[in-house]
């Protein structure tokens, strides 16, 4: 029987979720509240506080919900195609890669928001403890990832979408340190959101949209041999 994650229906009817799901999310953010990528995170849209999404946050669940089980199902697809064995680099990123789905996962259910009471935490200090500690973890698996594609057979060159990646991010904690060190020299400045490229939630919204479309490169990349089909396969041509 065929994983569901696998089924192209399914995938399909995740993915309409998710966009619309997202879309409509954001047209519930009251213009009031002035939704920005320049001010305001991604988890803004599925916060209930007044000032934030109060109408459409459960519909921010939903359609974050819809995009994580899609990317999980793009993960599956990397760990069949590309794993050589369980205590190989391809086999030991799929933990941290997993792991940091989860954590993602279980940040979207708990919502950013100033109530709640998580062991004497507000929902928003859990959440973003959650959401940072899936940074590292998601960046261990992405790293572990490429230095096993390489391994694997991989040209260095036909990994450019991970060297772009990390490029990318490269770019984003400078610009990110660069308004660190200004506001220290001057204290007129505010630490949060940042302004223009440097600010921190228009980089959470570059690296999220990248992640998802690096996750779906990594499902369907060519270039390394698979050992566990062609294995397969001989031990057919030998019965």
């Amino acid at each position: 029987m065929k994983d569901w994650l696998v089924s192209i229906r399914v995938r399909v009817g995740l993915a309409v979720v998710a966009v619309v799901g997202l879309l409509w999310a954001w047209w519930l953010y009251p213009t009031a509240n002035r939704y920005s990528i320049l001010r305001c995170t991604i988890s803004y849209l599925g916060s209930p506080d007044a000032d934030r999404n109060p109408d459409g946050w459960r519909v921010y669940q939903v359609g974050m919900t819809s995009l994580i089980l899609l990317m999980l199902g793009f993960l599956a697809d990397r760990h069949r195609r590309c794993v050589r064995g369980a205590w190989s680099l391809s086999g030991v990123a799929s933990v941290p890669l997993f792991a940091a789905m989860g954590l993602l996962l279980s940040s979207v259910w708990i919502p950013d928001s100033r109530s709640g009471d998580w062991f004497g935490m507000t929902s928003s200090q859990v959440h973003t403890r959650l959401a940072i500690l899936a940074i590292p973890v998601m960046g261990l698996g992405l790293f572990l990832d490429t230095i096993g594609a390489f391994r694997d057979g991989m040209r260095f060159v036909a990994l450019w979408p991970a060297h772009l990646f990390a490029a990318v991010v490269g770019v984003g904690f400078w610009q990110l340190a660069e308004w660190e060190r200004m506001c220290r020299l001057d204290k007129s400045l505010k630490h949060w959101p940042g302004d223009g490229l440097h600010s921190t939630p228009l980089w959470e919204w570059i690296l999220f949209v990248y992640l998802v479309g690096h996750i779906l490169w990594m499902a369907r990349r060519k270039g390394w041999s698979e050992p566990l089909q062609s294995s397969k396969f001989e031990g057919g041509s030998g019965a």
